[in-house]
């Protein structure tokens, strides 16, 4: 892929033209079915004192068999004393844990949660820690850590790192140390040489970057340039391509006016070159009033409408199954707990962070199915970031305990839900 740039005039609203881990198989297909959805009930994989999350939504957290059959969780877990991150796997038949690669990181690091995506078939997971991108390479020898990757002086990374579908690449971006409004730049990474490609460049902040694995030409990101006329980064989706995009383009115009709903939290698909996002409840004072209808979206970068899948006030974040019959969102509290300061003698109320995973048919097939309830939190990652294994059959997410501010891991298991 070629160096191209980005203009800050683009950029703000001008439309531009345990064991060893072994090989994914790809996953069959859903058969149709009749069967009325059954709930689910979640079991966790971890307890609110280990201080446990899983990884963003768009992002792999799961390792697959030969037969593409899921067969472990990876998570992430903080330590306070002494500052640590560490990446456990989790094996889902046994329950057994494995710790996999520890780092230190600043006792005062305002977030500690080194996101992470990994190789389906479980020989190589990416993250970021310490101002550096690191690979971490499984197999039957064992796991090794090396970072491939640290931005220029005086250039800090962003928190999210993103595998290529090959594992042989990832996506790192920077912007200025204490700075993260940008200017940003988007390096590709050969993870075995350690060369880094700029891809793109920006003079305001961009985020999020994602292969679409239906088409890894194609990039998403978040444009997350701040307007004066609102509050928040409404100008966000884009997508990149080498001869498509080469400088980036806009896919949903979120100050055109009317029908047009703030989105957000996007998650490219894996079966078709589009992506799904989270529509905003407009009428919370945080977010900037205009008509449309809240709830998940399906967009496409080709000029195809925007489709709504489920209406919705209070949805958060999306995930898309592979095989794309299926999306999952956090759904709860439009408006974050923390935005409603209490007395500090005042009782905390479970119930201003009470939330539910929710599980929704791509294609009208059966109403959204309560997968697991769960709370959001005071303290990042707040939210329950679900997402898919690479066979559908597994849904995890993170749950915060309202008293303690600690998260544990879920894991909902989709076949129990929807036969």
């Amino acid at each position: 892929m070629q160096v191209t740039g980005l203009t800050a005039a683009q950029l703000d609203g001008q439309d531009p033209q345990q064991g060893q881990y072994v090989a994914l198989q790809p996953p069959k297909s859903r058969p149709p079915t009749n069967e009325e959805p059954q709930m689910s009930s979640a079991r966790y994989l971890s307890q609110f004192e280990e201080y446990r999350y899983f990884t963003y939504p768009h992002l792999n957290g799961f390792v697959t068999d030969a037969g593409g059959v899921t067969t472990g969780v990876v998570v992430g877990q903080i330590d306070l004393a002494p500052a640590e991150m560490s990446l456990h796997f989790i094996d889902i038949a046994t329950g057994t844990d494995r710790e996999l690669c520890r780092f230190e990181r600043p006792a005062d690091d305002a977030n500690p949660y080194g996101w992470y995506d990994v190789a389906t078939d479980g020989s190589r997971i990416v993250t970021m820690s310490g101002n550096q991108v690191i690979a971490v390479d499984i197999d039957a020898d064992g796991v090794r850590t090396r970072p491939v990757f640290t931005p220029p002086p005086n250039r800090e990374l962003s928190v999210i790192v993103t595998l290529h579908p090959d594992f042989d690449r990832c996506l790192a971006s920077h912007y200025p140390l204490g700075k993260k409004t940008g200017p940003t730049v988007l390096v590709e990474i050969d993870l075995t040489t350690g060369e880094a490609t700029q891809l793109l460049d920006s003079a305001t902040e961009l985020a999020h970057f994602q292969y679409c694995e239906a088409d890894p030409d194609w990039i998403g990101f978040a444009n997350q340039s701040r307007f004066k006329h609102n509050y928040g980064p409404y100008n966000r989706l884009w997508v990149m391509h080498p001869v498509h995009a080469p400088r980036g383009m806009k896919i949903w115009d979120q100050i055109a006016g009317a029908g047009i709903v703030p989105t957000g939290h996007e998650a490219w698909a894996f079966h078709d070159v589009s992506c799904v996002t989270v529509a905003a409840d407009t009428t919370q004072p945080s977010n900037t009033p205009c008509e449309g209808t809240p709830g998940l979206w399906q967009i496409w970068p080709d000029g195809r409408e925007p489709r709504l899948i489920s209406e919705a006030a209070d949805y958060n974040h999306a995930a898309i199954s592979r095989q794309g019959d299926l999306a999952v969102v956090d759904a709860g509290p439009t408006r974050p707990p923390w935005l409603f300061p209490t007395s500090p003698e005042d009782p905390i109320d479970p119930e201003a962070s009470a939330g539910r995973i929710e599980l929704i048919s791509m294609t009208g097939e059966f109403a959204p199915i309560t997968l697991a309830e769960m709370h959001f939190g005071d303290v990042h990652p707040r939210h329950g970031h679900p997402g898919f294994s690479p066979d559908g059959a597994f849904v995890a997410f993170t749950d915060t305990d309202p008293f303690t501010q600690r998260s544990r891991v879920g894991l909902a298991d989709v076949r129990s839900a929807h036969r």
